[in-house]
């Protein structure tokens, strides 16, 4: 592995303590690099007997190995973590489920292990094992939500191994943000009172510049011509395109909602948009939902999350506590409230509907519940109300078919 890739670190020799009686301050694991640095990882007696498969040593490994660092440009590193024995003679390589039994203890004991640690990218995909068996770390919060590094990451996934090994790597940064605790989800970063959420919104507003930013990430990108032969040094052999966008924005869209529904604090969400300028909060939240903030408009749908995906992420936060000022009221150019913002464009053109959008039918009925009479009667700066728009769209021509 290091003669594949330069970056990657040597393989290791581990030594161990068997017993865990004692002093908890003398048991260690120490790693003995083949440049002959040692790395000694100190241990409770819990953490010891916290080790008791080789998933469990080589996550120990792994946790305080300070090789494992960022690499600039990506928003996380992905790691292939193997433990093999040196002696020939013996079962070369130790398998994840397998125990750390009083034999493998032994030879930890003797130094008789070795330990490799590889980025995934020294690797093609169908070398590597599945998700589950590779070490995920990342350095900070912030740079995990970055929509540029994500979507520019993603990109370097699909050419070097294709989308389905870029979907397989991205479940383990989705697992990674679903196993946060609800102190960490719902942390005041500021003085503003904003939380993890305020980050996972911006990251869902930059999916409108995913294809700007996968253009960025490809340095042959001016060169290349729409013939199959251009995209050669592609491993599926053409442009990720759409079905990479489909992905992200079911990924980063599905990610937010689960945590919202699983970790948001009603009452830290209630604040931390309380103080926001509310048209703000209208433009971008009603634009992940239908698109461009122009309700009666029929050409822009430019910036909605895909599949309804922002109607899902909408009712999520009206049942954490958003404020009831940024999703009911009228605002914007054209006087709308949000089910005309959904429904003008709809009843304009009804063939345009797709039924993967039936999360917005859901919020239609959602937000109806909860309107007073007043508001589903509102005139919009065409003179029409939401009403008129349900009537014109069921009863079109269309809908007998």
């Amino acid at each position: 592995a290091a003669q594949k890739c330069q970056v990657c670190p040597p393989l290791l020799k581990l030594a161990c303590p068997m017993q865990v009686e004692g002093d908890v301050s003398n048991i260690c694991l120490r790693v003995v690099r083949l440049s002959g640095e040692l790395l000694e990882v100190p241990l409770t007696r819990q953490e010891v007997n916290e080790i008791g498969s080789v998933k469990d040593l080589k996550r120990c490994l792994a946790k305080n190995d300070a090789t494992i660092c960022r690499t600039p440009g990506r928003p996380f590193s992905v790691y292939w973590i193997r433990l093999s024995h040196m002696d020939a003679t013996a079962s070369m390589e130790l398998q994840d489920d397998d125990p750390v039994h009083a034999e493998i203890w032994k030879c930890l004991e003797q130094g008789s292990l070795q330990y490799m640690l590889a980025d995934v990218f020294c690797f093609p995909p169908e070398e590597l094992p599945s998700g589950d068996d590779l070490n995920f770390s990342f350095q900070n919060l912030e740079e995990l939500l970055d929509p540029k590094l994500l979507i520019g990451y993603a990109f370097k996934l699909c050419k070097h191994g294709g989308q389905a090994w870029c979907e397989s790597v991205f479940s383990l940064w989705t697992s990674a943000l679903l196993s946060l605790s609800s102190n960490q989800v719902n942390a005041v970063e500021n003085i503003f009172g904003h939380t993890l959420l305020n980050r996972c919104l911006s990251l869902l507003q930059g999916l409108d510049e995913a294809e700007d930013l996968m253009r960025a990430a490809d340095p042959e990108f001016a060169n290349r011509i729409q013939w199959a032969d251009w995209y050669e040094d592609f491993y599926d052999k053409h442009w990720p395109g759409e079905t990479i966008q489909d992905f992200l924005h079911k990924t980063f869209a599905s990610m937010t909602i689960e945590l919202v529904r699983r970790k948001a604090d009603p009452h830290r969400v209630e604040e931390s948009f309380r103080h926001m300028n509310k048209h703000r909060v209208k433009s971008d939240l009603w634009k992940l939902v239908q698109g461009h903030p122009y309700g009666c408009s029929r050409l822009r749908n430019d910036g909605a999350l895909r599949f309804g995906l922002g109607a899902d992420l909408l009712m999520a936060l009206i049942d954490k506590g958003l404020p009831r000022c940024c999703w009911a009221g009228h605002w914007g150019p054209f006087n709308d409230n949000l089910l005309q913002h959904i429904m003008a464009p709809l009843a304009a053109v009804p063939f345009d509907w797709n039924p993967e959008d039936g999360a917005k039918a859901e919020l239609c009925i959602f937000l109806a519940e909860r309107f007073s009479l007043e508001e589903l009667c509102h005139q919009a700066t065409d003179g029409q109300i939401a009403f008129s728009h349900a009537e014109e769209f069921c009863c079109g021509a269309w809908a007998a078919n």
